[in-house]
């Protein structure tokens, strides 16, 4: 018989009790100015092509979601560094689980969100397009306590995910590729949210969650769990495919009426989510512990997940998308013919859902290219953990002292066998 359980599990009051696996980063290291740095948002935007601010635009605060995921950590940089301030955007920056509801009832202009629910709710008739990427690849991890070693260790365990893995296309591709046995009845099922689940995990009451980062950086960092395979949102890839092979994970969405009432800032707020993900790739050190900050984490819990992000698992962090990145994210589920057509996130009208016109308005500069004259030359993938590090340091101008210690804490695997 099937066990389901709604999951309440005391979180609240363990939440009290576990509150050190999300640390005041100033104990550990904090985010070092960034004029120290060398980093100035004025010179970042001095290419950027300013045009005039409607009557409607002049005094207009823009309302910007983001969710606690390391794929949305554009949203704090883009704050932090100062480059809302430099393209004269006032910005109201809120961390919030409700930001694609907020975007579906037009009450945010912008915001971070995934790709799948996006798609669902404009099929719906939500106010709001695709206007940029954020992440690709998905990287959501399946982490399990440490007494669990592999998938079959799994079985007759209480885990939180789905109540039907059977037809969903990440446990169905763990079944592939690590033997995730999909029939929901050999487990207990909970149905949590990713930080109650990892502090239901840490406290012994669940057995493996689903989650993306820092949840599961903070698991490994903490010794209490490890990730047991990864969710890439696209079918065989890897930190070196082809860019097109990668599945759309996490977007950047615009309000439709916002968008045409104030074409000015929309434009800047495009350019300026492509500065932040600029940072993020050339000042690593300082963009990690604004994540600390912003996330309230531990800053090697930080690190991990900025160098998981634009090396590790690849450049997945960008604000490029093509069609070929859509289709790919499609097969994802279309790959397994078990999955029912009314559970695959099917798009009604591509043209209302994904617009490029802000992004080609902003006169943006091509990621690939990017990448390619700009960051491999400096981090390369492959870079392992620690010379990533040191990298990061160096550039960011962080002295030993000042500097997180990350000798006790570095995960081995983050430093071998990277290619």
């Amino acid at each position: 018989m099937k066990k389901r359980i709604i999951a309440t599990l005391l979180v609240a009051a363990m939440s009290t009790s576990l509150l050190t696996a999300c640390r005041d980063s100033s104990d550990r290291g904090a985010t070092k100015d960034v004029a120290e740095t060398g980093y100035s948002a004025e010179e970042a935007v001095k290419d950027f092509e300013f045009g005039e601010l409607n009557d409607v635009e002049k005094d207009y605060v823009i309302e910007m979601g983001y969710f606690s995921c390391d794929h949305m950590v554009g949203a704090i940089i883009g704050e932090k560094a100062g480059i809302y301030e430099a393209l004269g955007l006032k910005v109201n920056v809120t961390k919030s689980g409700e930001t694609l509801k907020a975007l579906t009832s037009g009450s945010m202009d912008v915001g971070y969100t995934g790709v799948e629910g996006a798609i669902r709710s404009v099929n719906q008739g939500a106010p709001f397009f695709i206007a940029a990427a954020n992440h690709m690849g998905g990287s959501m991890y399946l982490v399990a306590s440490n007494e669990i070693e592999n998938a079959q260790d799994l079985i007759g365990k209480t885990i939180s995910m789905t109540q039907t893995p059977d037809i969903d296309p990440a446990y169905l591709t763990w079944q592939e590729e690590i033997g995730f046995d999909t029939d929901p009845s050999k487990y207990t099922i909970v149905n949590m949210g990713q930080q109650d689940a990892m502090f239901a995990l840490k406290a012994g009451q669940i057995d493996a969650f689903r989650c993306c980062d820092p949840y599961a950086s903070i698991a490994e960092f903490e010794g209490f769990g490890h990730i047991l395979a990864t969710d890439w949102a696209a079918a065989d890839v890897s930190a070196e495919s082809d860019y097109n092979d990668w599945g759309l994970c996490c977007v950047y969405a615009m309000n439709t009426e916002f968008s045409e009432k104030c074409p000015e800032l929309a434009r800047r707020l495009i350019y300026a989510h492509h500065l932040a993900v600029k940072f993020m790739y050339e000042h690593p050190y300082n963009a990690a512990m604004m994540f600390a900050d912003g996330f309230d984490v531990d800053p090697y819990v930080a690190l991990r997940t900025m160098y998981m992000k634009t090396v590790a698992e690849g450049r997945t962090i960008t604000w490029k998308f093509t069609d070929e990145n859509v289709d790919s994210f499609l097969n994802y589920y279309t790959q397994f013919p078990q999955i029912p057509e009314e559970e695959i996130p099917l798009i009604k009208d591509r043209n209302t859902l994904i617009s490029s016109d802000v992004l080609e308005a902003a006169n943006i500069e091509d990621f690939q290219t990017y990448i390619k004259e700009e960051i491999d030359p400096v981090i390369p993938l492959g870079t392992t953990f620690e010379d990533w590090y040191n990298i990061a340091k160096e550039i960011d101008g962080i002295s030993d002292e000042e500097a997180v210690d990350i000798t006790d804490t570095a995960t081995p695997y983050l430093n071998e066998n990277l290619k």
